[in-house]
């Protein structure tokens, strides 16, 4: 799999490795400018979803289009390719919660295993 490119986003690990969680990992994803990231296709292990907190898009996935803004819930099944996105809004801010898989990629904050 290849590196995921170098995003305009923030990420700040919530709950993760460092404070005793062995199968979740939560983080909030700050993105400042939706025009100048650009998603990258990719699956894992892990089941994951998004809460949005601010902002909103359509997520693109396993033959479905799900539209979603504040207040709202996106469930990324494990194992299903993900990350086509339009947003529609200049700027996201949402909570990242994933199961952490033996195995499976790290999270992209890096906070989710030792």
């Amino acid at each position: 799999m290849k590196d995921p490119p170098i995003m305009s986003n923030h990420y700040q690990s919530l709950i993760g490795f460092p404070e005793g969680a062995k199968k979740m990992h939560v983080h909030l994803t700050e993105i400042p400018d939706t025009a100048a990231h650009e998603p990258y296709q990719h699956e894992h292990k892990a089941e994951e979803a998004f809460y949005l907190l601010e902002g909103a898009a359509e997520y693109t996935f396993d033959g479905k289009t799900v539209k979603a803004g504040p207040g709202e819930v996106v469930f990324i099944p494990s194992g299903i390719r993900h990350a086509e996105i339009n947003y529609l809004t200049p700027s996201m801010r949402y909570l990242t919660i994933r199961t952490v898989e033996e195995d499976d990629e790290p999270c992209c904050c890096g906070m989710d295993r030792e």
